[in-house]
């Protein structure tokens, strides 16, 4: 949409870059950006990877092995079931690389290495290396990633983070991390910390040093990040145009099964969305629907609460279970995982069998409602609600004229041509908000852009439905709690 390929590239790569010996001449592929050199023969080569692009990760591993060059592996993933990528990999990184990376590339350069390594869990986190965003090309990507805390305090039963990262909160010294933002080759900054204002104190400080630097960014949070409006005005006047919230689900019973009771529901959550609505700040809101205390009206519930609450990016996934989680333990302990292609592990591919749900129409029900929330009706009426009120006027970071002018061209040819009356009535609704002051816009211009470009890739989705759906019904056994299956058809 922005003339780039990607947002963003991981942050471990130009992060590990950072660690390696100066006297390293140092190549970050993305696969996602350019093609892997197959012809090209490094002494040794790193790889980073999460559960849904390990099979390309062994892929590469073997390439590169048979070669005989040396191949260490790391990431989320690779740190929790290190014996399945040793049999593609010579080394792997358990955990944070810090340290450990140095630790070996010093025994590569023996001709030492040891089978794997894992930094000390104290690992200093105050004063990391500034990532090297140098050897990234930036012209195919949108922003840049920066990371100021790692750990979380809470033990939410679907998710990696506290296991991998610890339940104590670490945190960089602030001018560090100021300091690497403004040597950042983009304006544009997504933080990735699990919840960048837990600690609220840091959190005013962070703001305050970020103000003078100009940058537009976009963050994950808790939903109390609401009950501070005070911190909510800093972070606006600072740059944030967008939060991203795990609200998981609606269902207070589920929450108490996945340990997520820090979260609140109800009234709460509206209370809550309206007032960082009112900061112009938008909700990036994540939805999860598969734990046992859910049925098929989940999706609905979801779906008119979105509605009420004028809460136009819905990310829903269907719950998965990595290896690694509590979750994952207790579900292969009862027999509900089977083996599908990792590459599935997506969010939206039913990855166990569910209590309450048979797995075709749980992905029935999804898709019908992913179509409903990103149906341009539906997102007309969200933008008359959440925009009418004149609170999003606050510009972000000014783009070059070239992108300027690709996305009047995008606009103009996806919102005036077009046989969706419902497109057309969402550009004229901004630019009557625009003449009357009421949106900036490049806020309205990029709140459509993202609006297609989710729209584009639902309906890509669904272009694929029927081989998803016979993948899905390999393995459908309707309801588990319907079923008497023995321990051993999963094995």
């Amino acid at each position: 949409m922005f003339g780039k390929k990607r947002m963003m590239v991981p942050l471990a790569l130009p992060l590990v870059a950072a660690y390696t010996p100066e006297y390293y001449d140092i190549c970050i592929v993305d696969e996602e950006t350019e093609t892997l050199p197959t012809d090209y023969n490094p002494d040794i080569i790193g790889v980073t990877t999460l559960a849904a692009t390990k099979e390309r990760a062994f892929q590469i591993g073997d390439i590169y092995k048979s070669k005989g060059i040396s191949v260490i592996m790391g990431g989320i993933d690779a740190s929790v079931i290190p014996e399945e990528y040793l049999e593609h990999a010579d080394s792997v990184v358990i955990g944070e690389a810090e340290n450990a990376w140095e630790n070996c590339l010093d025994d590569f350069e023996k001709g030492n290495l040891r089978r794997t390594y894992k930094a000390d869990p104290k690992n200093d986190y105050e004063k990391p290396k500034q990532p090297r965003w140098d050897l990234v090309n930036m012209k195919t990507i949108f922003q840049v990633a920066v990371q100021i805390s790692r750990g979380c305090p809470f033990n939410c039963d679907f998710c990696l983070v506290s296991n991998i990262f610890g339940r104590k909160m670490r945190y960089r010294d602030i001018d560090n991390v100021i300091e690497e933002i403004k040597k950042l080759p983009s304006k544009y900054v997504f933080f990735v910390d699990d919840n960048l204002t837990l600690n609220k104190k840091y959190a005013y400080e962070l703001m305050v040093k970020l103000k003078p630097l100009g940058i537009s960014w976009a963050c994950m949070s808790s939903i109390d990040v609401a009950d501070d409006e005070e911190l909510l005005k800093e972070m606006a006047e600072s740059g944030c145009f967008n939060v991203l919230i795990g609200f998981e689900s609606l269902n207070h019973e589920s929450l108490e099964e996945t340990h997520k009771d820090h979260n609140r529901g109800g009234e709460k959550f509206e209370d809550a969305i309206r007032k960082i609505h009112n900061f112009g700040i938008q909700i990036n809101a994540s939805f999860i629907v598969g734990f046992d205390n859910d049925t098929l009206e989940e999706f609905d519930r979801i779906f008119d609460f979105s509605l009420r609450t004028s809460l136009p990016n819905v990310n829903l996934h269907l719950l998965s279970a990595p290896p690694g989680t509590g979750l994952n333990a207790r579900l292969k302990q009862e027999g509900r995982l089977f083996k599908v292609s990792e590459n599935t592990r997506v969010g939206f591919f039913p990855m166990i069998h569910y209590y309450n749900m048979g797995q075709i129409d749980l992905f029935n029900k999804y898709m019908d409602t992913v179509k409903r929330l990103y149906s341009f009706d539906t997102i007309l009426k969200k933008a008359k609600t959440i925009f009418s009120n004149g609170t999003f006027t606050r510009p972000g970071t000014q783009i070059s004229f070239l992108i300027k002018l690709r996305l009047i061209i995008i606009i103009i040819s996806e919102f005036i041509f077009t046989k969706d009356k419902n497109k057309r009535d969402l550009l004229y609704f901004f630019i009557r908000l625009i003449r009357q002051k009421k949106i900036a816009i490049d806020k309205a211009f990029s709140f459509m852009l993202i609006m297609l470009s989710s729209h584009r890739q639902v309906m890509s989705n669904i272009e694929n439905i029927e081989n998803y759906r016979s993948l899905i019904r390999e393995n459908d056994i309707g309801p588990w709690k319907n079923k008497n299956i023995s321990q051993n058809i999963y094995e």
